[in-house]
């Protein structure tokens, strides 16, 4: 067809048609569009919709916000981009502090939980509904559950998902000869009713393989959830001869025991596990026998069919542990969203193929921070042999899609303190040998946050695009990992007497988690904001 002057072209379309149009594209096709000529660009300049969308896909961020949001895109472009300097700037400030039971630690959503498993019990608190003496909090105690009378009751493992008011928590069935011992309780968080879509208020699973050596006590067991999945991850102690067993459900729809893996012999040793994306799940094992430290990739995109391992990504040491850690995944329920405020707007990392963080024990310890999204292009990529998994070498796949990070100053601490959220880190490191003495710093991976540092005149901190090389008494060889980043050093310190326990963030908040004088039972919980954030929070 030969195009005349009287035919249509996306010259004659007014602005508000081409905007619309470019909405349903991705961010790299809508600035390809607008690169052709000067009135696409025009169009793009002129829209805060467009650039907001655009904005939001860079950073990889997904808004939360009300049905009836009163803020208009220009407005929510303006609160990203200067969240954005905040982290870049990263001057934090102690805006709160609080105690908490001890236990382990998780945030998501604005949330605090800790669960202590030898009192059994869990204490959820909104950080965002105040200061610590207005926040509310949840107290969930397993002794006051209702149960049948004369029930050994015990749980194993709990996780929680405020974003969809989620309360999961694992309860064994002690009788050994029950061929369904393992149950998975799904209750509201903030009510502790059967969860309204939760296809089921219990989920049963069959008992864990336990050999004649190992007793039911030695059973480790870990539940994640990422959105609509669950994954049940079940494994004995190093000191006994058991196989691994995962169990993946759709809490929301009904399905059977098919989607099961069961280990095989000769057995690893499975420390943690993650979900990365809706499909895929990674295992950090450590050597056992012949087999070498790795990362296990398994696909299960199909819920009626076992979970498939379809990558063995061989790590460069022999660690006694390893653990993962990784950005809690935001499903908002709609009653999440109609109890927010119309003029409330809240930012969150996609989880989709974010950073992960394998620690391994010291000392010294490290950490390797990995960008799944790299990592599974990298398994997925060659040539694979049906039925079996493929086995990556170490320089196949590490030194581009990781980065090695130490404490600067060397210590006996055998965990470094570091956690990941979408795609920053934030670490808190020694700065003497006594550890009386902290610093925060924060790491930032994102190319595109990284790009806009870069152009900026004010940015105090460091990019890093060089390789860098780790030498570690645990490590086979020198390390080389290469993963660009940019960090940033708080200038002013941490001092304190006691013990630092971890550090865990969102968006908005840092966590300074120090043990207490007063009770070894008990958090002392540190609220850190960037001075911009803490600004417009009074």
């Amino acid at each position: 067809m030969v195009l005349t002057k009287s035919a249509s072209s996306l010259h004659t379309l007014p602005e508000e048609i081409l905007c619309y149009l470019f909405s349903f594209l991705r961010a790299p096709s809508i600035l390809s569009c607008t690169s052709t000529c000067r009135y696409l660009r025009k169009v793009l300049d002129d829209s805060s919709a467009l650039q907001y969308a655009i904005e939001l896909e860079a950073q990889k961020m997904v808004e939360v916000a009300a049905p009836d949001a009163m803020t208009s895109p220009a407005e929510r472009l303006e609160i990203l981009r200067n969240r954005m300097c905040s982290w870049r700037a990263f001057k934090p400030t102690i805006v709160d502090q609080f105690l908490q039971p001890g236990g382990e630690v998780s945030m998501s959503f604005g949330h605090l939980s800790t669960w202590d498993d030898y009192s059994q019990i869990a204490q959820i608190r909104a950080l965002d509904s105040g200061s610590s003496e207005s926040q509310s909090y949840r107290r969930w105690n397993a002794a006051s559950y209702p149960m049948p009378k004369d029930t050994p009751f015990r749980v194993h493992s709990v996780c929680m998902d405020p974003s969809q008011d989620l309360f999961a928590f694992v309860v064994l069935e002690p009788n050994h000869m029950a061929e369904i011992s393992c149950r998975i309780y799904l209750e509201t968080l903030s009510t502790s009713e059967p969860h309204p879509l939760a296809a089921s208020e219990i989920l049963t699973s069959f008992k864990p393989h336990i050999s004649a050596n190992c007793h039911i006590d030695e059973t480790n067991i870990k539940l994640k959830i990422w959105g609509d999945r669950i994954v049940l991850f079940n494994f004995c102690d190093e000191y006994s001869h058991c196989p691994a067993r995962i169990q993946i459900w759709n809490w929301q729809e009904k399905q059977d025991f098919k989607c099961i893996y069961r280990e095989q012999e000769p057995y690893d040793k499975m420390d943690d596990c993650c979900i990365v994306n809706r499909d895929h799940l990674i295992v950090s094992s450590r050597m056992s026998g012949r087999l070498p430290c790795r990362l296990s990739i398994f696909s299960f995109s199909d819920l009626g069919k076992p979970p498939v391992r379809i990558a063995e990504c061989v790590l460069p040491f022999q660690p006694e542990a390893t653990f993962l850690r990784h950005s809690s995944f935001v499903t908002i329920s709609p009653d999440i969203r109609r109890s927010m405020a119309s003029q409330d707007i809240r930012f969150y990392p996609d989880a989709e193929n974010q950073l992960i963080a394998l620690n391994v024990d010291g000392p010294p310890s490290l950490v390797f921070i990995i960008d799944t999204d790299k990592l599974l292009t990298a398994c997925q990529s060659g040539i694979h042999t049906e039925g079996q998994s493929r086995v990556l070498p170490w320089k196949e796949w590490g030194p581009n899609c990781s980065r090695c990070i130490v404490d600067p100053v060397p210590n006996n601490l055998f965990v470094l303190r570091l956690d990941v959220a979408g795609g920053r880190a934030v670490h808190v490191t020694p700065n003497d040998d006594d550890c009386t003495s902290y610093s925060l710093r924060t790491y930032d991976f994102n190319k595109y946050r990284i790009s806009r540092a870069a152009a900026s005149k004010d940015f105090r901190g460091s990019i890093i695009t060089e390789p860098s090389t780790v030498k570690h008494r645990q490590l086979n060889e020198d390390i080389v990992t290469s993963l660009p980043y940019m960090v940033v050093v708080d200038e002013d310190s941490i001092e304190t007497a006691t013990n630092m326990i971890d550090v865990t963030f969102d968006d908005e908040n840092i966590l300074i988690i120090k043990s207490s004088e007063r009770d070894e039972n008990e958090f002392v919980i540190d609220v850190a904001k960037s001075s911009s954030m803490a600004a417009r929070g009074k």
